[in-house]
């Protein structure tokens, strides 16, 4: 897995809980991309729909 983070609201990620029935730890691991299951690949990409932005960590 890539080294990148799907930034959004705060607003944003309470109506992706709600859609999804999920917790907010749940939602924050999948954007910090610290998770690979399904459902945070599947919570990634609600986010990027929903105007998520998508941002690549680079290491020195």
């Amino acid at each position: 897995m890539e080294n990148t983070i799907i930034k959004v609201d705060y607003s944003v990620r309470k109506e992706i809980m709600r859609m999804l029935n999920v917790t907010y730890p749940t939602i924050r691991k999948a954007l910090n991309g610290e998770t690979d299951t399904e459902l945070s690949k599947r919570i990634r990409q609600t986010a990027i729909a929903k105007g998520g932005i998508e941002l690549k960590i680079i290491d020195k």
